[in-house]
């Protein structure tokens, strides 16, 4: 029976993750020990984004959204999840009503749950002398940890007058190990990362999301199926 219900679970699997419109303002405190961060805007009248989905970081010029694919159920059968394909789907314009500036967008899989110094790091290492992204070398993280990994530049329109504050997509890398993966949750991420601080009010719209991943699950011989669970739960706690 046991053997029957791995077979139902193997091969090719779609799972996907959603992720609301993003509509952050940059609340400016010059107060000593009260943090300036990114907060969500006041909902206008019939607006129906979910506010509690993306978040500030204290005192940095970024925000974020959190979420996971439950891989739990693969995890008891003891079955691997190896990941053929990850997409983006973001329809929509990005926009942000400050003065000339641009800002990364990164799509992140993560076989370990991001810390706040984790993400406060990422956007340490964006400044205009240096540039290193979660799993490239001074990180953070290892690069088998990001599975998967989409990073786009967006720089401020100069040509369209219908949309002044629409942002343009500059760059595009994809990027992260491709490792199958054994934990129990594979976490996804939203950042996006500023090069400057914005100005007090400044504005930033991020379209409604879908994070698409193309899964082959598969049963692994022992030993291997062993080395890579330790692996994952070495990633996942970090240990």
């Amino acid at each position: 029976m046991a053997k029957e219900s791995t077979r139902a679970l193997t091969g090719m699997r779609t799972l996907t993750k959603q992720y609301s419109s993003g509509v952050m303002d940059w609340e400016e405190n010059p107060a000593p020990g009260v943090p300036s961060r990114f907060v969500a805007a006041p909902m206008s009248s019939g607006s129906l984004y979910d506010q509690s989905q993306w978040q500030g970081v204290d005192n940095k010029a970024m925000l974020f959204t959190e979420s996971y694919f439950d891989l739990s159920g693969y995890e008891l059968d003891d079955l691997t999840v190896g990941i053929v394909d990850a997409r983006v789907q973001d329809p929509g314009v990005y926009t942000y009503s400050g003065l000339e500036d641009v800002f990364f967008c990164y799509d992140i899989y993560s076989q370990e749950r991001l810390t706040e110094d984790d993400l406060k790091l990422i956007k340490t290492n964006h400044t205009l002398e240096r540039m290193s992204s979660p799993g490239m070398p001074d990180g953070p993280l290892d690069r088998s940890q990001i599975v998967f990994g989409l990073c786009r530049l967006f720089a401020k329109n100069a040509n369209i007058t219908g949309l002044p504050t629409m942002m343009l997509n500059a760059r595009t890398v994809r990027f992260g190990s491709g490792n199958a993966t054994a934990v129990q949750k594979l976490w996804c991420y939203r950042i996006v990362v500023f090069i400057q601080t914005p100005a007090a009010g400044d504005r930033i719209v991020i379209p409604a999301t879908n994070h698409i991943m193309i899964a082959d699950v598969r049963k692994e011989d022992e030993l291997p199926y062993m080395m890579r669970l330790r692996r994952s739960y070495e990633l996942a706690t970090g240990n």
